[in-house]
């Protein structure tokens, strides 16, 4: 039996080991980090950290402050606010987060519309006339709205706001809204591109609730002096609601000898500003000494309010700290500096519950859509997600304590693929069977009665949307042959009136696995327009492939795997020829495709550590795929006989000290493999969890028998 090659990324030894230093990793933790892109200090904090702190401010935006003013008037003047979001996860759990995070600041006439129906997505001539007539003041969309141009200038002609919360895109023209947050605007100010929809509303609730803090506009300096060789350094940097906007490192001559660094020093400090230390006398000692006895310079010891907020870290000087600190080790500057100014950042969100506590039960959300929209697990996207899944699986919200007990997920430590097939599913189907308000009414739920009733009728949506999705799929699965024939097995192009538009994706998904070829699926809305899902494997660009066509399209987007569009009905002829010509003069993708593994794990270290290391990558997802891990020559010492049907191999291999249980979905030539068989694998280490309990468990995706 021949297996597939073995690829193994190349490692760089020196940055290897620099890795391994600076954050106290084993090597082969250190090793698959760097073969995973991570070069930066500063991004290994989305491996090792879940604080809330590391994530992004939203007050890098410039059109946050002008959102969070017009937001806040309209709650203060009791307007009519209508927040417009999506019928998908992405745009249902932003809905649900905005709606909970403004009720809570204290709006009273907040309504919220979905697409239902075959409503096409986003703002349309007729949702602005039906705003108009309810005499709405302030529209907030949620994961649409960038697009918009026509009808947010009607809107806004009419007198009614717009604020945009998006996440796509953005054309070459922006639309006349008040204010638009969107990471993806060029020059938005924001650091990460690539927030869903979700994120972006919970980024939003986070900033409207930091406005009504004392910290909301906030100056202050952080400051740190320490002994030199006959000079003092001083470490300063100056904050702006938290975030660094200015610092300064000097080394001067004790005894109040003039310097240019001196000088410095003083037009820095001197801005009317207050200056916070940590302990308060040390501080002023080392500013004596550096500029004399007749300077003096006010300070605010923070101190109390460090142990107030962290009890551990009483009796503890700031060099004692920056040695336990993890944050120092994410920057290139002073330990101490460093540590100084995460500390203040801390004290500052965890003494205000609406920045920490209550942020965090929206994160729940967050990770659902964020999930659930196929965002790259890359960067605070890490953090979102694990916070959030960390509250799913300790605390979750009472809207969603019915769901995850129907589907067996209660008292489990909840992962990505749980919220994939489980919880994105169930919430999704509302939406595509056209009653995408049912599924926000369970995530805004405070009634637990209500939130039973709601998850039976979104799990019977499932159902029905499982059953429909098996029609749809009978009823294309002849034309998908045809295409894959006719465009010389390289894609499946399907296009029919039949298809239900809420399922394209699901259909596409299906199709393009079952004949390992990208695959375009597309149905028609009112017999007026198109609406169409791309999906593939990783080999291919499904964004980039749809951009070809852009010109035909009213809107596109999406992900390397996984794109859509929709266009008029009228251009559907034009669109599948010109699709089959590019096809066709494309090179058909090699089906002996290298598998990446992650690393090869001699017998020694085949234990409990390699879950450990699975949990620090997780969450898993787009650019961040699960561990896949290479063993040569374990022996299968056990075989479970599948039951009828079942397209499942359970088995346990020796590897090392102990025999694993293993799981292969899927198998191939499943017969021929026997006990007492040696055998070559790629796994990823995963748990198994039934009746309360945990167990590691090897799952398979590639397997040979050893020559």
């Amino acid at each position: 039996m021949s297996f597939m090659d073995i690829r193994i990324p190349v490692s760089d030894p020196g940055k290897v080991r620099a890795l391994k230093e600076r954050f106290s990793l084993d090597l082969l933790t250190a090793t698959i980090l760097e073969r995973r892109g991570l070069e930066k200090p500063e991004d290994a904090v989305f491996y090792l950290e879940t604080d809330t702190i590391y994530q992004h401010s939203p007050l890098e935006c410039d059109d946050v402050y002008t959102a969070i003013d017009r937001i806040n008037s309209a709650i203060e003047e009791e307007e009519r606010i209508l927040i417009f979001g999506d019928r998908d996860v992405d745009g249902v759990t932003g809905s649900a987060i905005l709606y909970r995070g403004l009720r809570k600041l204290g709006a009273k006439n907040l309504s919220v519309r979905l697409p239902e129906g075959d409503e096409p997505y986003g703002l349309t001539e007729d949702t602005v006339h039906e705003i108009l007539d309810k005499e709405y003041t302030l529209v907030i969309t949620v994961d649409n709205g960038i697009s918009a141009i026509d009808e947010i200038r009607e809107l806004e002609k009419n007198g009614v706001d717009v604020i945009v919360l998006d996440h796509h895109i953005p054309g070459d023209v922006l639309p006349s809204a008040v204010a638009i947050f969107d990471p993806k605007i060029s020059g938005s100010g924001y650091a990460f591109p690539n927030l869903a929809g979700c994120a972006v509303a919970a980024k939003m609730i986070w900033a409207l609730s930091f406005s009504r803090t004392p910290l909301f506009g906030s100056e202050c300096i952080v400051l740190h002096a320490e002994p030199r060789n006959g000079s003092v350094r001083i470490n300063a940097v100056r904050l702006e609601n938290l975030i660094e906007i200015d610092r300064i490192t000097e080394e001067v001559l004790e005894g109040g000898v003039a310097s240019a660094s001196k000088d410095k020093l003083m037009d820095f400090l001197a801005v009317n500003l207050p200056i916070l230390v940590l302990d308060e006398d040390t501080e002023k000692k080392m500013l004596r000494r550096a500029f004399g006895s007749n300077v003096d310079i006010s300070l605010v010891d923070i101190r109390p309010k460090l142990e107030a907020i962290m009890p551990r870290a009483r009796n503890h000087s700031l060099f004692d700290l920056s040695v336990l600190s993890r944050a120092a080790r994410y920057k290139d500057g002073d330990k101490e500096i460093e540590t100084l100014v995460s500390l203040f950042r801390s004290i500052s969100i965890y003494t205000y519950p609406s920045l920490s506590k209550d942020y965090d039960a929206l994160m729940q959300l967050a990770a659902i859509g964020t999930v659930a929209d196929l965002m790259p697990m890359k960067d605070e996207n890490r953090i979102i997600v694990k916070r959030g899944l960390r509250q799913l699986s300790e605390k979750p919200l009472m809207c969603l304590e019915s769901l995850l007990g129907r589907q067996n997920l209660t008292g489990k430590s909840i992962n990505t693929r749980d919220i994939s097939f489980y919880v994105a599913p169930v919430l999704n189907a509302a939406g595509r069977l056209g009653h995408p308000m049912d599924a926000f009414s369970l995530l805004v739920s405070e009634d637990p009665a209500e939130a039973e009733g709601l998850t039976e009728n979104l799990l019977s949506m499932n159902r029905q949307r499982q059953a429909n999705e098996e029609n749809a799929i009978s009823l294309v699965r002849d034309k998908a042959m045809e295409s894959f024939e006719h465009l010389d097995g390289k894609f499946v192009i399907v296009a029919d009136d039949a298809i239900p538009r809420g399922l394209t994706g699901a259909i596409a998904s299906r199709m393009s696995k079952e004949f390992s070829v990208p695959a375009v699926i597309m149905a028609t809305v009112d017999k007026e327009r198109i609406s169409a899902s791309m999906r593939c494997s990783k080999k291919y660009d499904a964004k980039a492939f749809l951009s070809t066509f852009a010109s035909l399209f009213d809107d596109y987007g999406g992900h390397r795997c996984a794109a859509g569009f929709s266009m008029s009905y009228e251009k559907k002829d034009a669109l599948l020829q010109l699709m089959e010509s590019v096809v066709l003069s494309m090179d058909r993708e090699s089906e002996n495709a290298d598998i990446t593994a992650d690393a090869v794990i001699p017998p020694e270290y085949m234990t409990t550590g390699l879950w450990r290391l699975s949990s620090l990558l997780e969450p898993f997802g787009q650019e961040n795929e699960a561990l896949r891990l290479y063993i040569k020559n374990a022996v299968i010492t056990d075989i479970t006989q599948p039951k009828q049907d079942q397209r499942m191999m359970r088995f346990s291999l020796r590897y090392g000290t102990y025999s694993w249980p293993a799981l292969w979905w899927e198998p191939v030539d499943m017969e021929s493999y026997k006990k007492g068989m040696h055998v070559n694998a790629v796994f990823s280490p995963d748990v198994n969890y039934w009746r309360g309990t945990e167990k590691e468990q090897l799952l398979i995706s590639e397997m040979e028998i050893c020559d």
